[in-house]
């Protein structure tokens, strides 16, 4: 439960720092930690309480990985993996909090911005593996048991790859792209049509191979049988339809946006379901590496989530 609210509540400071960049909020606050010198909370703005509540969310995230750190050391029997886990959570968070201090110090630069952005989606995806863990009865890693085929897993992970760099190509089309935080904000001197296509083509490649994966799994389970392989291939298999669901309403949106001027609600949205992306595809990949036969004792547990 608590590895779970750890899980959302970064994703809600992602939802939230995409509202500051949107509403042209960004420079909200001019300072930090104070709002503005000399005053911790902003006048009756509403720029600067958009930013600052960004800022207040932020620490209710805080709150969050310190009480999944004191969860993982005060659990009996007590599991190294998930100490280290939420430890490595906290200090992800601290670092994004400097990260966001010098956002602004620096009048939101893009790479800065960027690069927070990107950040918050390996926050993300370590807590969803540190839900995943604390679903196990014992450190998933490791052990006897048997293991999907190397080409299986190798699909799982390149994909995985393939969407972080999907992820951060699109960082350079919101980069280049009008919506800067501030009116004021200097952009990326690149051609949007031609990020954006390089984007697109990333995407592109990313549902290929989620879609080979899709087959070589279903291959698998016609050859081999999925009860032999102890029901790795149904929880895999439905891992892999959600992603391609995800992707394909994210490409949906990603073209109707493009071609309407990136109207704020759709980007919005674009930023949820980038998001929704990385947390299905972690999620993903933690099915491929499941030992097989540890999978009918755990996937109710571990991947119904």
């Amino acid at each position: 439960m608590i590895a779970r609210w750890a899980l959302w509540s970064l994703v809600a400071i992602v939802v939230t720092g995409s509202l500051v960049r949107l509403t042209g909020s960004g420079l909200g606050c001019s300072d930090w930690p104070n709002c503005e010198p000399g005053e911790f909370v902003p006048a009756a703005d509403f720029h600067g309480w958009v930013e600052f509540g960004n800022r207040i969310v932020t620490g209710l995230v805080s709150a969050a990985v310190i009480l999944a750190v004191a969860a993982s050391w005060w659990r009996r029997p007590r599991r190294a993996d998930l100490v280290w886990w939420s430890l490595g959570l906290v200090a992800g968070v601290v670092f994004q909090i400097g990260l966001g201090a010098v956002t602004v110090l620096t009048h939101l630069s893009p790479p800065i911005v960027m690069s927070h952005f990107l950040a918050s989606q390996v926050l993300v995806s370590a807590a969803v593996v540190l839900q995943h863990r604390a679903s196990w009865q014992a450190p998933p890693v490791g052990g006897d048991a048997a293991r999907l085929p190397t080409h299986v897993r190798t699909l799982a992970w390149l994909a995985a790859t393939l969407t972080a760099a999907a992820l951060w190509t699109g960082t350079v089309v919101t980069g280049t792209g009008p919506h800067g935080g501030d009116e004021h904000v200097e952009r990326l001197q690149y051609a949007l049509p031609s990020v954006a296509r390089i984007h697109g083509i990333t995407v592109a490649v990313l549902a290929a191979v989620t879609l080979l994966l899709a087959f070589a799994v279903r291959r698998l389970a016609a050859t081999q049988g999925d009860a032999a392989l102890g029901g790795a291939t149904t929880a895999l298999g439905r891992r892999i339809r959600i992603v391609i669901g995800v992707m394909a309403v994210q490409a949906a949106i990603g073209y109707v946006q493009y071609f309407n001027e990136l109207p704020v609600l759709l980007v919005a949205l674009h930023v949820v379901g980038a998001t929704l992306l990385t947390i299905t595809m972690t999620r993903l990949v933690l099915a491929a590496e499941v030992g097989v036969g540890e999978s009918v004792g755990i996937a109710g547990r571990a991947f119904a989530e």
